[in-house]
């Protein structure tokens, strides 16, 4: 990370009423980081919201109305202080103005639709998945609805297939506890046979064969761990769904935060593979960061 980027921070800005999450989220996030970071954030007036408002008012007051509409977001979420700069961007697609702006900076935080615990079809939102392709920096997606009070009193967990490729977001959590004075936590969930026969299996086999891939698991983690010189870290090993069993073991850990890698698919490779980041992001209960692999 070069030193013009160190600490710069990008806030996606959605002024809806039930979507602070983002902003409650950034706010102690700059309140607990060592040294503090530098926070822009950034409110797109999209299109169509700013032809109807020119409509109404001359173009100075548009902005003005905007500014005013940022400052009853701020107030809401208890965060009036917390932004060093604002930047408003007119008639732009959000996705790509938050990533010019981030292409620079050590992070990115953002906010999805799904609230925690809830199911809907839509989970993260256009602005985000797009995002969520493109990563110009650490993406940290945040629930619309978390609170101060939401924020996990436990570690930071990341992902990792113990391969190389997860190297990346690893440095990041760990950049990220150690300035946070957390714990970070080394997560590695290996797959079980796809429809294996435990209707008939006898109980005591299948906890031999479940012992078992465990077992090799911690293994694979462990020599993995050692090459890289990240012994000091916790290491947790589960079997199953990748995405269900890293959420699990967010809330059973109460998280601050997950940390996962992303392969960044084309669009042809998505067809293919549905990415854990995305399923994180919209389904996790604490923040989930995403960053690019090498």
């Amino acid at each position: 990370m070069n030193t013009e980027s160190e600490n710069q921070w990008v806030l996606g800005l959605d002024l809806r009423a039930d979507a602070d999450g983002a902003i409650t989220f950034a706010k102690w996030l700059r309140d607990h980081l060592e040294p503090q970071i530098q926070l822009t954030g950034l409110h797109v007036i999209e299109e169509d919201v700013h032809g109807i408002l020119t409509q109404i008012d001359p173009h100075a007051e548009v902005l003005t109305l905007a500014e005013s509409a940022v400052a009853t977001a701020l107030a809401r979420a208890g965060a009036e202080q917390t932004l060093d700069s604002l930047r408003l961007v007119e008639s732009e697609p959000p996705e790509e103005a938050l990533a010019q702006a981030a292409a620079d900076a050590e992070g990115l935080i953002i906010g999805r639709l799904a609230p925690r615990g809830k199911v809907r079809l839509v989970r993260l939102g256009r602005v985000a998945r797009r995002l969520l392709r493109q990563l110009p920096a650490p993406t940290i997606v945040v629930p619309p609805d978390l609170q101060p009070t939401d924020v996990g009193a436990g570690p930071i967990i990341v992902a990792t297939n113990a391969h190389d490729d997860a190297l990346e977001a690893i440095h990041f959590a760990a950049r990220m506890a150690a300035r946070l004075e957390r714990e970070l936590v080394l997560a590695l969930v290996v797959s079980t046979p796809h429809g294996w026969p435990d209707t008939y299996l006898p109980r005591a086999a299948i906890e031999q064969i479940h012992s078992g891939i465990l077992a090799g698991g911690e293994r694979k983690l462990a020599h993995w761990a050692q090459t890289h010189d990240l012994t000091q870290h916790r290491q947790v090993v589960r079997a199953g769904a990748v995405a269900h069993q890293l959420l699990d073991l967010a809330e059973h850990e109460d998280a601050l935060m997950l940390v996962t890698g992303s392969r960044q698919l084309g669009a042809l490779g998505r067809v293919f593979s549905t990415s854990v980041g995305t399923l994180l992001c919209g389904s996790a209960r604490c923040p989930v960061a995403v960053v690019a692999g090498p």
